[in-house]
């Protein structure tokens, strides 16, 4: 049997801690990812946290599916402002909110009308 079978049964706090002890490099051969849908939102955005200090975007991009739509619109803000480098932010758009979304939108709505298309130009 693999521990993975076990995970659905194991209760918050035990999940918690062997992530933890995973992310910090304490076991080795077993894959943080394979935590992050057992773990409750609030432990999961702890570890979010940890996982963006260590700059582990593709480990973080296996989290997205299983944040809270909070967290995730934080990602993308600090994304857009290049806080976390080398992470795409339109990997968070199908799992944000409608009205964040809609921000989002009228965000860049706003910036295509300040800022001509250089596409565009050419096609003139």
């Amino acid at each position: 049997m693999k521990y993975t079978h076990l995970l659905p049964f194991m209760d918050n706090e035990e999940l918690k801690e062997v992530a933890l002890q995973v992310l910090n490099g304490e076991l080795q051969g077993v894959k943080l990812n394979r935590f992050f849908p057992f773990l409750n939102k609030e432990d999961l955005n702890e570890i979010v946290d940890k996982i963006i200090e260590t700059k582990n975007t593709k480990l973080l991009n296996h989290a997205i599916p299983f944040m809270s739509k909070q967290k995730i619109g934080e990602i993308y803000e600090k994304a857009e402002r290049g806080d976390i480098p080398d992470f795409n932010a339109e990997k968070c758009i199908p799992f944000l909110g409608s009205e964040k979304i809609k921000e989002i939108f009228k965000s860049l709505i706003k910036k295509a009308s300040e800022e001509p298309d250089e596409d565009e130009e050419k096609e003139e």
